[in-house]
């Protein structure tokens, strides 16, 4: 099945793209998201879900519990519940990643 972004969560400083809703398993949710130019995504954690990082486009600062990373096209990241993270983009241009998140039971970010 070919992923189909069928709309825009548009969140201020950063843009959300849900794939293949309601077709992942229970527990499962996809979506690229793209920092805008100039912005940032705050410290957060979430309670219950793992979320995997792909790089797409563009590098950014990316914070993941005590260690920071230079974030680029490529690169695979694997946030784990409670592990506070935040990227910030300091470029011209957006920041797009793909993220995977598992162990998903909906809204559980916690901002810091």
């Amino acid at each position: 099945m070919k992923a189909e972004i069928s709309k825009a969560i548009d969140r201020g400083n950063y843009i959300k793209y849900p794939l293949f809703e309601r077709e992942l398993p229970e527990g499962s949710y996809a979506q690229i998201v793209e920092i805008k130019p100039k912005s940032r995504v705050g410290k957060h954690y979430h309670k219950f879900q793992y979320e995997l990082f792909y790089i797409i486009s563009g590098e950014a600062k990316l914070g993941i519990g005590n260690e920071e990373y230079h974030a680029k096209p490529g690169d695979i990241y694997l946030v784990k519940p409670g592990d506070v993270h935040w990227v910030e983009n300091n470029s011209e241009e957006s920041f797009k990643l793909l993220v995977v998140k598992l162990n998903f039971r909906g809204e559980d970010t916690v901002w810091l």
